[in-house]
């Protein structure tokens, strides 16, 4: 049995939180908490290249804490995560 696998007991939790941890990730979840934000949109608030930030959401959305939707020509990011003062849910 390999370390990790020892200590480990909810490893989609973990994954999550983990996903999360860095700081840029952890601020689109925040970004998004009211409005649904494009790509673009985010990769402006966050000073950050278009295709990088199009590489977190989609890093987001495949651990279920965003969804990507398409409006028009643009795809908006949509929160699954709600974020309190001292609390994370995870919808």
């Amino acid at each position: 049995m390999s370390y990790e696998n020892s200590y480990i007991q909810n490893k989609g939790l973990f994954k999550k939180i983990k996903v999360i941890s860095n700081k840029r990730r952890f601020r689109i979840v925040e970004l998004t908490q009211q409005d649904r934000l494009s790509i673009t949109q985010l990769s402006s608030k966050l000073n950050l290249a278009y295709t990088k930030c199009a590489d977190y959401v989609t890093m987001l959305e495949r651990n279920n804490l965003v969804q990507k939707i398409k409006e028009g020509k643009e795809i908006k990011v949509i929160n699954k995560v709600k974020l309190s003062k001292n609390k994370i849910e995870f919808l």
